[in-house]
């Protein structure tokens, strides 16, 4: 972590506030180890989540069955913590996206990912079906044959 003496970087798209609640929280988590430090970092998310009763990275995601606004936590041991995260990565997800795939498959025999990229293909067909429908055609009163 941090030295007390070493000035964190200010990270230009962050406020003051910002800047300097990330300068705190590094002094702070100095001395941990990176295992527990990251401990620390998530249940520090956690308490955040529950203050506005949302999950911090669903605000406005929209999910195939409305709004994703119901959070899901738990505890598990830090080998298995461990294989989850670099199996999330390999397929480059984040952690509380592998998450959730793995609650639809379980509840829906299907990821949330794949009903996600079948809800895209499904309105692209029907955006193409929508298409082909609105052609114009030949009719009498435009000099066309018509029926």
């Amino acid at each position: 972590m941090a030295d007390s003496n070493t000035r964190i970087k200010q990270l230009s798209h962050l406020s003051k506030a910002q800047n300097a609640a990330l300068g705190a929280v590094m002094n702070a988590l100095k001395g941990l180890s990176p295992e527990d430090a990251q401990e620390v970092l998530d249940h520090a998310a956690e308490q955040v989540d529950v203050v506005d009763h949302t999950p911090m990275f669903a605000r406005g995601i929209a999910g195939s069955f409305g709004k994703l606004d119901f959070p899901i936590k738990t505890w598990i041991d830090t080998h298995t913590a461990e294989l989850f995260r670099q199996k999330a990565a390999a397929r480059k997800q984040d952690s509380s996206a592998a998450l959730r795939d793995c609650v639809y498959s379980w509840a829906h025999s299907k990821t949330y990912t794949l009903m996600v990229a079948e809800k895209a293909f499904h309105e692209a067909n029907a955006m193409d079906i929508r298409e082909q429908m609105a052609v114009p055609f030949p009719g009498r009163e435009f000099g066309g044959r018509g029926r």
